[in-house]
């Protein structure tokens, strides 16, 4: 497998993130419910789970905050996995990537 430029990773997360929460938002109101993100794409449901900071009780996230926080989460774990800092994420460095994002990165390398 060939290496990922890290500009181009961040970019197609924020682009598929952003996508992927305006689909599942049916109602299109400020919140993404528990049961909106059920609809989210498998790879982006394990990222909902963990990254529901300031959550609401009944589950719900502003959606525009969960949008924002995975597109800053995966700039900041990528700029860090990029550990020869040459721009690219290889296959070694994509070991470093955090869990939630392993199934992410490898869905990216197979679409893109």
């Amino acid at each position: 497998m060939s290496s990922v430029k890290v500009a181009d990773f961040i970019s197609a997360s924020a682009k598929y993130i952003r996508a992927n929460v305006a689909k599942a938002n049916k109602n299109g109101n400020t919140y993404l419910t528990r049961t909106e993100a059920k609809s989210l794409a498998r790879d982006l449901k394990d990222n909902f789970e963990n990254h529901r900071w300031g959550a609401q009780a009944n589950g719900s996230v502003t959606a525009s905050k969960f949008v924002s926080r995975f597109t800053d989460y995966v700039a900041v774990m990528a700029k860090r996995a990029d550990t020869n800092g040459d721009g690219f994420i290889s296959t070694n460095e994509a070991k470093k990537l955090p869990t939630d994002l392993h199934d992410n990165f490898r869905n990216y390398k197979l679409f893109r």
